[in-house]
């Protein structure tokens, strides 16, 4: 049976979630997930203003990167996307997944492994010198969503790859906001 990432969301979403999404995006699509995302957030723990405003800073961060890195799904689709968003008074979980060329796999888990085994400060210093070198990637983007992603939760990120065929993926990033 071939993955379905409606399927796969539906078996992994947490029964405290408040946002659940399965499809393709656009910047329309990542504007409504962010306000819907909001109002529920503050509708459900108004008095936690910085973990409602952390949580927010991180899902626009993660849709970014899918809708700037995302890859076509076997039938051509593009920027296909799963989303779950939970919270809780004591914090939320972000799983956001996406399709993913085998070719780009390596770099993906190098980037995340780097950023895991850095320190708060370290993660600091690597986003400065990203900036002071201008260094931008030809998405326009100088590999610094993962990055502030980490600085801003101060946990370490949890990445798998669910093998759909040789040479497509489906990236799946658990994210936690405490």
């Amino acid at each position: 049976m071939p993955f379905d990432p409606k399927n796969w969301l539906a078996s992994n979403t947490p029964v405290n979630s408040i946002v659940s999404f399965t499809g393709q995006i656009d910047s329309d699509t990542i504007t409504r997930l962010v306000e819907e995302s909001e109002q529920k957030i503050i509708d459900s723990n108004p008095e936690n203003t910085k973990l409602c405003k952390v949580t927010i800073h991180v899902l626009v961060e993660a849709l970014q990167n899918v809708f700037h890195h995302s890859d076509n799904d076997e039938s051509g689709n593009n920027r296909i996307v799963c989303l779950s968003l939970a919270f809780e008074n004591t914090g939320a979980s972000l799983t956001i997944g996406n399709y993913i060329t085998a070719d780009k796999i390596q770099i993906v888990k190098d980037r995340i492994d780097q950023i895991n085994a850095l320190s708060k400060d370290e993660l600091k210093k690597l986003s400065k010198l990203i900036l002071s070198n201008q260094e931008f990637s030809e998405k326009g983007g100088g590999g610094l969503g993962l990055i502030d992603i980490a600085r801003k939760t101060g946990t370490k990120l949890v990445y798998n790859f669910v093998p759909i065929n040789e040479n497509l993926y489906f990236y799946i990033l658990k994210i936690t906001i405490v």
